[in-house]
């Protein structure tokens, strides 16, 4: 899953001892209901407006960026947890996550109702 969901960083940083516990495993099945409900639409969009010959360029794109990223992300988390704690440093993250989520809603895709074919974004 390339990316983790709002809700698993939420929960997971909102449990606490005791039976608060549990709402971990509740962030952690959200997190990857909606990991693969995302992973499910961005590669069809994906595979529907790309030409058939630059398919493989174009998963290798998003896969490099993506899982790139992700050692970045994990020594700056490791860094923050040290400094700060583990709990405080999910908050964030949730943050991060939260922003995430708003550069989306404001973009053009949040409009779009029909995906363009091939065809007519070369023209």
């Amino acid at each position: 899953m390339g990316v983790v969901p709002l809700g698993f960083r939420t929960i997971a940083a909102a449990a606490w001892r005791g039976w608060g516990v549990l709402l971990f495993p509740l962030g952690w099945g959200i997190a990857h209901f909606a990991g693969m409900v995302y992973n499910i639409a961005q590669v069809s969009y994906r595979q529907i407006v790309t030409r058939p010959e630059l398919m493989g360029r174009t998963a290798a794109a998003v896969r490099w960026v993506v899982r790139g990223t992700l050692p970045i992300g994990g020594v700056l988390g490791g860094a923050l947890g040290t400094l700060i704690g583990v709990r405080p440093a999910l908050w964030p993250a949730f943050g991060g996550s939260w922003a995430a989520g708003w550069f989306v809603f404001f973009s053009p895709l949040r409009h779009m109702r029909d995906v363009p074919r091939p065809e007519a974004l070369a023209g």
